[in-house]
């Protein structure tokens, strides 16, 4: 009786395990669509807000220029302070004295008049220059003004686009355990091998490692676009800089944005990079892939899935001490590891 109950368990087994494996695969589903579904939540959240972000950026610089356009005007008007402190003796012994002032040294009639000439031509400088200076003054003072004026409206704009940024701060707080438990263990263990290998000391590496290349004669880029931060291109693709032409693109962003991806893929590396600071490289698909350097803080990890447009990142915050400080964003679009200008890619919004 035993021996027969013993012989049915084991013909069960092969049962009982298949049952574990698809209960298994389902709850791998549920995690995938569940961490897919908080990934679009996030896309548009990010969205949202990159129209804060947008603002905050072109008030900062609003403000860099009324600041340096202060320091323009205060310069100016301290030279032509200086220039009417020479002259002022000679106004103020005109006023006061002018037949002396001809009379200390006695000319002939025809110099005599001259003399007058030129010190009419002198007085007419001074007054100009003191006019000058009037209206430099009065310059200065609106510049003073609408500084002032823009400073507030920066931080009212910084105010909104915080708020927006702890909104979704929580958003991304929430799906880290279902997006981290959806890891592709592929790309982890392709990420340790090469942490192991020593294969990570330069972006070439990094990407050659990482991202699997593909066959195709000419592939085409996969679907993205659109800049992965607010703000402005401050160096363009093929610029020369100290380390030789520019493989990438440089924002300067608004302070505290965040940062996007450009393409829907897997995060192939997320971490510190020297010397790009925090850094994260994704494989888009199809031989591409793109990196993104500089950021303050991530929101990603290696493994994870990634929608397009989704947070994978934040730029340095705000600092009252330097409102008009706008960090950079370095970005790079590779096919096959080689580096490719991302311009026009990025300006298709996947179209």
């Amino acid at each position: 009786m035993k021996r027969a109950a013993a012989l049915a368990f084991v013909l069960l087994l092969p049962g009982l395990a298949g049952a574990h494996e698809d209960a298994a695969r389902r709850h791998q589903r549920e995690i995938a669509a569940r961490a897919a579904l908080l990934a679009e939540r996030q896309v548009a959240a990010a969205a949202a807000l990159r129209s804060l972000e947008d603002q905050t950026a072109q008030d900062a610089a609003q403000l860099g220029m009324l600041q340096t356009e202060q320091q323009q005007a205060q310069l100016r008007l301290s030279q032509a302070d200086t220039a009417l402190e020479k002259l002022l003796p000679v106004m103020q012994r005109l006023a006061t004295q002018p037949a002396a002032t001809l009379l200390a040294s006695p000319l002939p009639p025809a110099d005599s008049v001259r003399g007058i000439a030129i010190m009419q031509g002198i007085a007419a400088t001074i007054a100009a220059q003191a006019q000058g200076v009037k209206a430099q003054s009065a310059q200065l003072a609106v510049l003073i003004a609408q500084v002032s004026a823009s400073k507030t409206q920066l931080d009212a704009a910084v105010a909104q686009q915080q708020q927006g940024e702890a909104s979704l701060s929580a958003q991304i707080t929430t799906a880290q355990p279902d997006e981290l438990a959806d890891a592709d263990p592929a790309a982890l263990a392709t990420a340790a091998q090469a942490l192991a290998a020593h294969k990570l000391d330069t972006i070439n590496d990094a990407v050659t490692a990482l991202v699997p290349a593909t066959t195709t004669p000419a592939p085409a880029l996969p679907p993205g676009g659109g800049a992965p931060v607010a703000g402005r291109v401050v160096i363009h693709y093929g610029v020369p800089t100290l380390g030789g032409p520019s493989a990438g693109l440089s924002y300067a962003s608004a302070p505290g944005a965040v940062v996007t991806t450009p393409c829907a893929g897997t995060v192939m590396f997320a971490g510190p990079f020297t010397p790009y600071g925090l850094l994260v490289i994704a494989d888009c698909g199809n031989g591409a892939s793109v990196v993104l350097a500089g950021m303050a803080a991530l929101d990603v990890a290696q493994g994870q899935h990634l929608a397009h447009g989704q947070p994978v990142g934040t730029m340095q915050g705000y600092s009252p001490d330097n409102p008009t400080h706008q960090p950079r964003l370095y970005v790079e679009l590779r096919q096959n590891g080689t580096p490719e200008d991302p311009t026009s890619w990025l300006n298709s919004h996947g179209s």
